[in-house]
């Protein structure tokens, strides 16, 4: 897991990038446009950020000087964007890239914004939160945000539309206040790898206490703000 990042300082033109290694039992290094940027990067952690110019960028990841996938991506300037290497759905030994771009406006004051991704080699999925459907229907390689109060919440993972088998969790998860909370489903659960990775970046705190951001995503439904909407805003 990642520990909290500083809010980021961009150079003009260039982007930040934060790279997340979501293969099992794998140790990689990773090169952006042909240049080495980390080596040795473990299962669940985030290094970073790099600064790279806004663009057209490939990505390469490697294991013991074998290559596992390129991946080319484009960012814009002045901005932040997660890397993920991580399972397919339909895939336990071909790796897959999900580029997610990092949203660090301000966060409400005593609030937190919480996105979870679903990067693990299983169908789409229901995410609970306190036992409640959070996050409904979210595909491999797909995220859903929304903006909660700063507390402990437990979180597991199941099956569209089913309460059980639980596929991860529940985990304690403490959301940090006036930061982006990334969280990343990652690996297999036939294979017992399934596991979480973890990357806060600080935003800053707004002088509200209401939101003054758009709940978001990538896929699925953000089925807390019906759902969980009154409990959440407590």
């Amino acid at each position: 897991m990642a520990g909290l990042s500083a809010a980021p300082s961009y150079a003009a033109g260039d982007a930040q990038v934060y790279v997340v290694q979501g293969l099992p039992g794998r140790t990689v290094d990773v090169a952006v446009d042909g240049h080495t940027v980390a080596k040795g990067i473990k299962t669940a952690a985030v290094v970073g950020p790099f600064d790279i110019s806004s663009g057209k960028r490939t990505v390469t990841f490697s294991d013991s000087g074998k290559v596992l996938l390129r991946s080319s991506f484009s960012v814009k300037p002045k901005s932040s964007w997660d890397v993920v290497v991580h399972l397919p759905a339909e895939s336990k030994t071909k790796p897959a890239v999900t580029v997610f771009r990092n949203d660090l406006s301000d966060v409400p004051r005593g609030k937190a914004s919480l996105t979870v991704a679903h990067t693990a080699q299983v169908p789409a999925a229901d995410i609970r939160v306190d036992d409640k459907v959070l996050f409904a229907d979210v595909a491999n390689g797909q995220s859903l945000n929304l903006v909660v109060p700063v507390r402990t919440y437990k979180v597991a993972i199941v099956p569209t539309g089913k309460a059980s088998p639980v596929l991860l969790g529940p985990v304690d998860l403490t959301v940090t206040g006036g930061a982006l909370n990334r969280v990343y489903a990652i690996g297999d659960p036939e294979e017992k790898t399934m596991n979480v990775a973890l990357h806060v970046i600080r935003t800053g705190s707004s002088g509200s206490d209401q939101p003054q951001r758009v709940d978001t995503g990538t896929g699925g439904q953000a089925a807390g703000l019906r759902q969980l909407g009154p409990a959440l805003w407590r």
